[in-house]
């Protein structure tokens, strides 16, 4: 009987498989990560991705209206604030920052200089 190796945490070791396999889900996205400012980002946003989701989840469960959209607010400000940023450096170092679909269309849609408020969200 062959042994399962096991990981640090004690749960089933993830071989080059498991991540290739992944690598083809068409919602899954692969990054490469040339910094270590990258790796960073790239473990921030696969936390929050697991993070709002499960806010979206508890979305009047144990999370009221007046929470969620305070949270998001807050959350796209970040987001926002990350990509004028991005920009303003890439402006400083010779690269256009390509902003994301969904930024420029909530700049268009609000036609605004400042992004204040995030996309109103689907319940």
């Amino acid at each position: 009987m062959t042994e399962t190796k096991k990981g640090d945490n004690g749960a089933p070791a993830r071989g080059r498989d498991f991540f290739i396999e992944m690598a083809k889900h068409p919602r899954s996205r692969v990054i490469m990560a040339n910094t270590s400012d990258t790796y960073m980002m790239a473990d921030i946003t696969r936390q929050g991705d697991i993070i709002i989701s499960r806010l979206r989840d508890e979305l009047m469960r144990s999370i009221n209206i007046e929470d969620f959209t305070g949270y998001m607010d807050e959350y796209y400000k970040i987001i926002f604030s990350l990509e004028d940023h991005l920009k303003f450096i890439g402006s400083k170092v010779g690269i256009d920052y390509r902003q994301s679909r969904t930024y420029k269309s909530i700049k268009k849609n609000q036609n605004q200089a400042s992004l204040d408020s995030p996309p109103q969200t689907a319940s």
